[in-house]
């Protein structure tokens, strides 16, 4: 039986934490994030025709967070179903939009 050949011992040094915001997949994400986050605030303007004030979408990696202020609830929810259509469906959508 033969003997199976050993394999050199790699050792990978991490990433500070310094370096962690160099990272060009870091920035990449972050950067499809806020791109996402303005054409949802552009699709929930145009649905909602302005009657969203201080819209703000947060984007990350699991989740979509909607803010703002609004009249009617019909408003707040022409922005989640805006969201909802555009992200077709997104599983994590928390619509913070208050009704006042």
């Amino acid at each position: 039986m033969e003997r199976p050949k050993e394999l050199p011992i790699i050792r990978e040094t991490g990433m500070s934490t310094s370096e962690s915001g160099k990272d060009p997949r870091h920035q990449k994400r972050s950067k499809g994030r806020e791109e996402l986050a303005q054409r949802l605030e552009g699709c929930i303007e145009r649905r909602a025709s302005g009657r969203i004030r201080d819209l703000h979408v947060v984007c990350s990696d699991d989740k979509i967070i909607l803010q703002g202020r609004s009249r009617t609830y019909h408003a707040k929810q022409l922005a989640q179903e805006a969201v909802l259509d555009l992200t077709g469906g997104h599983p994590l959508l928390t619509n913070q939009i208050v009704v006042c």
